[in-house]
């Protein structure tokens, strides 16, 4: 069995990271673009710690090998499908220990062409915290910035779809960045897995600019890396602005599968800020079905006025007030070829 720095294969191609933690440890936070096949099961995993804690570390160990016999054949089966694909095999785990080695020994014993990622996921992310900066250095950001509903997203998801280098912190995070932002979310948020998809991202980028959404340093519940909210903070400004219909008729289409309790849910976190009066009033509306009038009085009176407050001192290189998309998205490209930047 060989081992392999993750500094080693970041500009190789022909390689499939194979992550052996349980489902739940993948889903919560893993290196962008491994798959999952999981030495032990979620609940595997637990008797063999328990056991480990309350008999010994022989009998865990032989817990674990009746519980992984059962799957050899199955995992045999993925593994050699794998090889026919890539050249290199990488196995890895929480800290490169057991679980990643004992994989990574054993079909290595059969003769396939097999690596344990030294350190596993811990190393990844001391690797990835170290190295962010330089794959950040270089890039300028042209940052939007918009009221609740000014459409920023969509504008981001039409650039990206012409080719433009786009940075959707919302979608790595996500998370929409307000008290309803968690609704229409599949996945838990996770810090580390934010950073690993934002890095990730970084390193494979050819251009030397970034369309990005103006975001405060916190997005729900997982933070900006500093070097990156520096940099945008560095970068070009442009302010976009559109009616209030418009900006009705966006919130609508994004909140569009939200169900009434997890929309009752969210107005829950307002009593605090709005007053017990208002929640009344708003959860009246959500009963009635007006979402429309809902997200009126939200925007009028909670969000736009904490917007105007936040960027009272800030400049903005460029303000584009727009009815059509495809206006706006040519003013924008018009603004970024001026500074001389365009896509490769």
């Amino acid at each position: 069995m060989q081992q392999i720095n993750y500094s080693e294969i970041i500009n190789e191609n022909n390689y499939i990271l194979i992550d052996v933690r349980t489902q739940n440890e993948f889903q919560l936070e893993t290196i962008p673009g491994a798959i999952n096949i999981p030495v032990l099961l979620d609940e595997e995993r637990v008797d063999v710690g328990t056991a480990y804690k309350q008999v010994s570390k022989e009998k865990a160990k032989e817990l674990g090998i009746t519980f992984i016999s059962k799957r050899l054949p199955e995992i045999f089966g993925q593994i050699n499908d794998l090889s026919k694909r890539y050249k290199k095999l990488i196995f890895f785990c929480a800290r490169g220990g057991m679980r990643s080695g004992s994989m990574a020994s054993l079909f290595s014993s059969l003769g396939y062409k097999c690596y344990k990622l030294t350190g596993g996921f811990k190393e990844y992310r001391k690797f990835l915290s170290e190295d962010l900066l330089r794959v950040n250095q270089g890039i300028k950001y042209f940052v939007i910035h918009g009221k609740t509903g000014s459409g920023k997203t969509k504008i981001l998801q039409r650039l990206y779809e012409k080719g433009y280098s786009v940075l959707d912190l919302e979608k790595y995070a996500d998370h929409k960045g307000s008290f309803f932002g968690g609704l229409c979310e599949k996945r838990v948020q996770s810090q580390k897995r934010f950073e690993a998809e934002i890095y990730e991202y970084l390193r494979k980028k050819s251009d030397n600019y970034i369309f990005v959404e103006s975001e405060s340093k916190r997005i729900g519940n997982v933070y900006i890396p500093e070097v990156v909210h520096q940099a945008m903070h560095e970068g070009h400004h442009m302010l976009v602005s559109t009616s209030m219909k418009k900006r009705t008729e966006i919130i609508m289409e994004d909140y569009s599968e939200s169900s009434k309790e997890e929309v009752l849910k969210c107005i829950n976190l307002f009593t605090r800020y709005i007053g017990k009066e208002k929640i009344v009033y708003y959860k009246h509306l959500v009963e009635k079905g007006m979402y429309s009038q809902l997200a009126v009085e939200f925007m009028e009176n909670y969000y736009d006025p904490l917007y105007e407050k936040s960027i009272k001192n800030r400049d903005f290189d460029i303000s584009l007030f727009y009815e059509d998309f495809d206006d706006v998205e040519n003013k924008i490209l018009e603004f970024l070829h001026e500074k001389g930047y365009c896509k490769k």
